[in-house]
């Protein structure tokens, strides 16, 4: 059980972010102080793993909201408070697993006003020709062999100890003393 724990963790969390692209981010407010964030991979499949960001809002009229952590809410995440009434200029951070970015503005109705929703679309930043590396170097460095290494380590240690430990031996049974006997 513990060798299929072991196995589990290091290879079933080993995939590197960078095989689906970069994060497409896309902010949602529902007109009346909401705030969410959705995130796809750029291959257009979902971000499953657990996601640290935060949101900055800065209404029109100075007042600040935030840095706020956002938390995971089924396929979004979301800011736990509302926004005031006004127009917000609303920065989402994304750390993990994958490094993204999305501004926009978003309108909070005044109260008894009809809300309407508000959705920006932030695409991951272009790579530029002074970060792209060298023709004929890989674009990325990948360590999951460190991981794979490790994790067959562990495996293997595992099994030795499970396989070489010493048998145990079975207690001896206790026979009455000559003293007890008389």
């Amino acid at each position: 059980m513990t060798v299929l724990a072991v196995a589990v963790a290091v290879f079933g969390f080993a995939e590197d972010a960078d095989a689906h692209g970069g994060v497409v981010l896309t902010l949602h407010g529902d007109g009346a102080g909401s705030v969410w964030v959705t995130a796809v991979w750029e291959d257009g499949h979902p971000v499953t793993e657990p996601i640290g960001m935060t949101m900055l809002a800065t209404s029109g009229t100075g007042q600040r909201v935030g840095p706020a952590p956002l938390k995971r809410n089924g396929d979004a995440v979301t800011y736990s408070g509302t926004l005031t009434p006004g127009e917000w200029t609303v920065v989402a951070d994304m750390g993990t697993p994958a490094i993204g970015r999305c501004e926009g503005v978003l309108h909070v109705a005044a109260a008894g006003a009809t809300p309407a929703p508000d959705e920006k679309k932030c695409s991951p930043p272009p790579v530029s020709a002074a970060a792209a590396p060298p023709s004929g170097t890989s674009s990325s460095v990948s360590f999951s062999w460190i991981w794979y290494s490790l994790g067959a380590i562990a495996v293997l240690g595992a099994l030795g100890f499970l396989f070489f430990r010493p048998a145990r031996q079975a207690p001896k049974k206790r026979t009455k003393s000559r003293k007890a006997r008389r």
